[in-house]
């Protein structure tokens, strides 16, 4: 009995620390309040690392970071640009993780979620449903060290 309850306490809080969103959360954050997108930010472990703001511009920069066995971390990052034009208000939302289990997933949950690919150029992949368009960037990225690292990048607007 007491095995089971330490596998069931494991699995818990293997979930509770996770720390990547999904395409549900990612479309919240598009439309939510900033005060209340960086609230649901924060309940997925998200830390606000970077504020900008300028004339017509606010920029917030998330990111969490999962250690991954004694020596690895596994990096997650969310930028938030909202532009201002008189009235008119714009968000582009852009998640950047670079774990290919995690590109993996956010694909059948586009997928799942009725997104269809509507176009491919290159390495970037637009799904689109309805009026809500979202690209999917595959880049190569040189890290401080010199190691090539491959981005997967989910990219929003409004």
């Amino acid at each position: 009995m007491k095995i089971i309850f330490l596998a069931g306490l494991c699995f818990c809080l293997n979930l509770a620390s996770a720390q990547k969103l999904n395409i549900t959360s990612l479309e919240s954050v598009l439309h939510l309040s900033i005060f209340s997108a960086d609230s649901l930010l924060k309940k997925e472990k998200f830390k606000l690392t970077e504020k900008e703001s300028g004339e017509g511009y606010h920029n917030y920069y998330y990111t969490s970071y999962e250690k991954i066995g004694k020596a690895n971390q596994l990096i997650r990052s969310l930028s938030i640009m909202d532009v201002y034009s008189g009235a008119d208000t714009s968000r582009l939302v852009l998640y950047r993780t670079y774990n290919k289990m995690d590109q993996d997933e956010m694909l059948k949950q586009l997928l799942v979620s009725g997104y269809v690919l509507s176009r491919r150029s290159g390495a970037d992949f637009i799904y689109t449903k309805e009026e809500q368009t979202v690209t999917n960037k595959i880049t190569q990225k040189q890290t401080p060290g010199g190691q090539q690292v491959t981005a997967y990048e989910f990219e929003l607007g409004r």
